[in-house]
């Protein structure tokens, strides 16, 4: 590495990646991973384990394509602890897979509530899924908003995607791109 760069933080080094090579995404750029202050998914009572349980089962049917099966268990576990954001969280991921937005959104808005003021996983979770779901509405601004929030709270991914729905480093790229193709007249 150059002179003084082995000084530079690993995100100033990936900000150097993306400008040296535009074509790079975000995730051959950096990966922070998920750094959350609060830990707010673990079951701290019978309910809220038998809940747990009933939502681990109902992603292992969800990953095995049994998705009305996995709805019944993953609502089973949202009845046993109505209180646990996390259930609504793995709900709503099984409701964007079966194409029922507006279900899964519900669930989102939820999990939030009951993650009102707190700064967990769950929330986190609740408001990257958020974002996807606003995005695939092109709902820029609000996804953004969400993507934003869950970024402070810790998540990698939302991180990525903040950077990754910047329309200045969106330009950026595509000058910086159209220099490295030799092309003199940059088109905006």
């Amino acid at each position: 590495m150059a002179a003084g760069l082995e000084n530079l933080s690993e995100r100033d080094k990936a900000v150097l990646r993306s400008i040296f090579d535009p074509t790079a995404t975000i995730a051959q750029v950096v990966d922070d991973g998920d750094r959350f202050e609060e830990d707010d998914d673990e079951p701290s009572n019978d309910a809220q384990k038998e809940s747990s349980k009933f939502c681990a089962e109902g992603v292992q049917l969800a990953e095995a394509g049994k998705f009305e099966e996995a709805l019944q268990v993953l609502t089973k576990g949202i009845e046993v602890a109505p209180g646990r954001a996390a259930a609504y969280n793995d709900r709503a991921q099984l409701l964007r897979l079966m194409n029922r937005d507006d279900d899964a959104m519900a669930d989102l808005d939820k999990a939030l509530q009951l993650t009102e003021g707190r700064k967990g996983r769950a929330r986190a979770l609740a408001l990257c899924q958020r974002g996807v779901l606003l995005r695939k509405r092109d709902e820029g601004d609000s996804a953004r908003a969400s993507f934003t929030e869950a970024a402070k709270l810790g998540s990698g991914f939302a991180k990525k995607q903040v950077v990754e729905m910047n329309p200045y480093a969106a330009l950026c790229n595509q000058m910086l791109s159209q220099v490295m193709r030799g092309e003199t007249e940059i088109k905006l």
